[in-house]
């Protein structure tokens, strides 16, 4: 996901006091720690911090630190969330956390010693897969999704057996849920569901007050009120209608007046944030680029309807920025929804890690709040979601013990809250106002937020999700992404030479042997 994109960080404490720029942007660069070549560890009478020697230990490795032997359990994070400066400081708190509880464990088990490996998300991929070529994996992996499980089909362990002799109740997690955990071929269960995202229509108030415009709707079925006093339902159109009223050039003058110029434009009526091809083709539909039968490739035309929306938008409509435009000073270099100068935008609920009230100085970005997805033609509400997990290698040789690891993780609401997500069970709502609403109070003085909108929107969840496997899913992920990325760059497409190449390529790509 576009959200991660940092450098890597040494898997040392002292990472974690690194100045970094806001989500979306990139951390200096560090002397990463070895990645998979852990060097030896020290002699048994040596006094160290347990995190310092915990980085330099092979998974499953007895060492001694302090004169008490323990057992290391690596975690590898990068695949999804936790590469943000903020995210790091958090996370070495919870290891620093867990192995102190683990030395104060009266059981007589072997105390766990929890090493973090922090990898950047744009090579998260590589480096797991060179770790776990040269037989040094780590054992604990995550929070991963969906898309970041994808590359390593048969790699990740079937934890049905240790839920089983963990006697760890699975019965409190929604069925669906639990079945995005499940590999789509074998049907082996690679995680618990823990950090959802949903996602929903962030809008600027701050925009909308400015222009007169009444707020987007907070209820699924609930009408949009135009400026006329006439009510229209809330659907892919109506974003457009108002999207372009909210879309202002540095005359003053919207994109549906005579004279409104693209080429000076101040303000953008509507940003898919970070979003990718699949993702935003998602919110006008369910679908799949690949057939029912596994092996035909497909372009639905929910989804061409969407990326057809969505281009028009950037080059017809003009409320859409394009690619040049999205990476400017004036939004933020790609933060667009928190440059001050987006009116709405498509988000997922991992975004609210990344807003800042001065993402760019030139903004003025003070209240929002967020409105349910709008319809597709059919009346149709889809919100696409994503959902982490953790996961454990199948090579890891003390798999009980990072699971062990891992069911202390998911109860650290702190953590999840600062990942972006809400916790897969309990009071949803009672999460956000003790945990997240904390972290805004500080941000934006004044605002609320109605989250009962994110929570409504997991009811509407696409399936399949967007993120589902496909055959040789690397590759036609790539295949895919270069398609969608001309979107924003090029203007005059045809765009059904477009959608009808692209299968192609994709059928060639399913055909084709998957890369190792």
């Amino acid at each position: 996901m576009g959200r991660r994109r940092f450098t890597r960080f040494a898997t040392l404490a002292s990472a974690v006091a690194l100045a970094a720029s806001a989500c979306g942007g990139s951390a200096p660069s560090v002397a990463p720690a070895s990645a998979g070549a852990a060097s030896v560890a020290p002699p048994a009478s040596q006094s160290a911090a347990p995190s310092a020697v915990a980085s330099t230990a092979k998974p499953g490795q007895i060492i001694n630190v302090n004169g008490k032997d323990h057992q290391v359990v690596r975690w590898f994070v990068g695949l999804g969330s936790g590469t943000n400066p903020a995210q790091i400081a958090l996370q070495q708190t919870v290891v620093n956390d867990f192995n102190a509880e683990q030395d104060k464990r009266t059981d007589g088990k072997m105390p766990i010693l929890l090493s973090l490996e922090i990898v950047q998300n744009a090579t998260a991929t590589t480096i797991l897969k060179t770790e776990m070529a040269s037989g040094s994996a780590p054992d604990l992996i995550g929070p991963v999704g969906i898309k970041g499980r994808a590359g390593f089909a048969g790699q990740f362990l079937d934890m049905t057996p240790l839920i089983a002799n963990a006697g760890f109740d699975m019965t409190k997690y929604p069925s669906k849920l639990v079945d995005t955990m499940k590999d789509g071929q074998t049907g082996a269960l690679l995680g618990i569901p823990y950090a959802v995202y949903p996602s929903y229509i962030f809008f600027n108030k701050d925009l909308f007050d400015e222009a007169g415009l009444k707020y987007p709707p907070q209820k699924v079925g609930d009408k949009y009120e135009m400026p006329d006093g006439s009510k229209v339902d809330w659907n892919w159109d109506t974003v457009r209608n108002i999207g372009m009223l909210l879309s202002v050039d540095k005359n003053g003058k919207d994109a549906t007046q005579a004279g409104f110029d693209p080429a000076s434009q101040t303000q953008f009526g509507f940003e898919f944030q970070w979003t990718e091809g699949r993702r935003l083709a998602s919110a006008f539909g369910a679908g799949s680029l690949v057939a029912a039968d596994g092996k035909t490739a497909q372009f639905p035309d929910d989804w061409k309807t969407a990326w057809t929306w969505y281009y028009n938008g950037i080059w017809k409509d003009h409320f859409i920025a394009n690619d040049t435009e999205r990476n400017s000073d004036l939004l933020a270099k790609g933060n667009v929804l928190s440059s001050g100068h987006a009116a709405m935008g498509h988000m997922f609920q991992w975004y609210i890690c990344c807003m800042s009230p001065d993402a760019t100085k030139a903004g003025n970005f003070k209240k929002w709040d967020i409105a349910v997805m709008p319809m597709n033609a059919a009346g149709a509400t889809t919100a696409p979601i994503n959902i982490d997990t953790f996961t454990i290698s199948k090579d890891s040789p003390v798999a009980d013990r990072a699971f062990e690891a891992m069911t202390y993780l998911v109860t650290r609401l702190d953590l999840m809250a600062l990942y972006g997500g809400t916790p897969a069970v309990g009071d949803q709502l009672k999460f956000f106002h003790d945990v997240v609403d904390p972290t805004f109070t500080k941000q934006f003085p004044g605002n609320k937020v109605n989250w009962q909108v994110a929570l409504d929107m997991e009811s509407y969840a696409e399936s399949p999700n967007h993120e589902a496997e496909m055959p040789n899913y690397i590759k036609a992920q790539n295949d895919y992404t270069t398609v969608f990325s001309t979107l924003p760059t090029k203007e005059g497409l045809d765009l059904n030479k477009t959608f009808t190449d692209l299968v192609a390529t994709l059928q060639a790509d399913f055909d084709a042997t998957p890369a190792p």
